[in-house]
């Protein structure tokens, strides 16, 4: 009986911290690290560092969100739903953390680091508050952009290519669009007001892709000067992306499939800047 209780509160606590998001963050940061060049042995310690401070945050999102969740009926939210208090959650949070803010100096060293505790302090910022305003927005831009500092500082403590926090911010802001321009009514109804919620689908949609088009713009001339041949490859597969995806929204009768190209041509440019990063841009 109380095993099955155990795995009743581990399943819960695995669903409260955003199993997706969280393991595609921390796969995208490590692909990028070892791109950069990151020794194997150094991997380990990145990705306990960056799992947990993603662990922090899914916990605190749905902390915070337990009551508004409540309300709107959402049987996929454990803390919603009573399978474990929010009070656990704020204290789980807590301690990832604070584990993930040493860890942090400690693998990557204090300007490296210092870098990722910035990217923490604005995902806890959009828990907390911003994720209702019309800054959500620029949670993701701080957040994704402090990525390539994070791990070039901690490296070698060499800056990042300017183009490679330029790309990270707008697929970062491109994607948080896209995530929230689908819910636009569900948010709006339930009192939220993000970005997305202020400007309107049509508005959202335009600004998703302007910001992408920027982006893989950025990522295709990084990729035509890079060494070799596997950055100009990178390059094209960012341009037939884009226009793939730019086709699909267009084309597509159904109205959330607009915001899930733009999620597909995001999730190609995270893929293509790892491989354009590998080959020498």
């Amino acid at each position: 009986m109380r095993h099955t209780a155990v795995m009743s509160i581990g399943r819960a606590l695995v669903r409260a911290c955003h199993p997706v998001p969280t393991v595609a963050v921390t796969g995208f940061i490590l692909a990028l690290a070892w791109a950069l060049g990151w020794p194997a042995a150094r991997l380990v310690g990145l990705a306990v560092v960056v799992l947990i401070g993603q662990l922090s945050v899914g916990w605190s999102n749905d902390a915070h969100d337990a009551d508004l969740d409540r309300v709107s009926a959402r049987l996929d939210k454990p803390a919603a739903t009573g399978q474990v208090r929010t009070g656990v959650l704020w204290v789980l949070a807590a301690i990832m953390l604070a584990g993930s803010v040493v860890g942090s100096w400690w693998v990557a060293g204090w300007l490296g680091g210092t870098f990722h505790i910035v990217a923490l302090v604005a995902a806890w910022a959009y828990n907390l508050g911003l994720s209702r305003t019309v800054w959500s927005g620029a949670a993701y831009l701080v957040a994704f952009g402090c990525v390539p500092a994070f791990l070039a500082y901690g490296l070698d403590g060499q800056p990042p290519a300017w183009w490679l926090v330029l790309v990270a911010a707008m697929i970062g802001l491109s994607g948080h669009l896209a995530n929230a321009g689908g819910d636009i009514q569900a948010d709006a109804e339930a009192g939220q007001g993000g970005l997305a919620v202020r400007l309107g689908a049509r508005s959202s949609f335009t600004l998703c892709w302007t910001v992408l088009a920027f982006a893989c713009t950025l990522l295709a001339a990084a990729g035509f000067t890079g060494q070799g041949w596997a950055g100009p490859v990178g390059a094209v597969v960012v341009l037939a992306g884009f226009v793939a995806g730019l086709t699909w929204s267009k084309v597509s009768g159904r109205p959330r499939d607009p915001f899930h190209a733009v999620l597909a041509v995001t999730a190609v440019d995270l893929l293509a800047l790892i491989w354009v990063v590998r080959s020498g841009a």
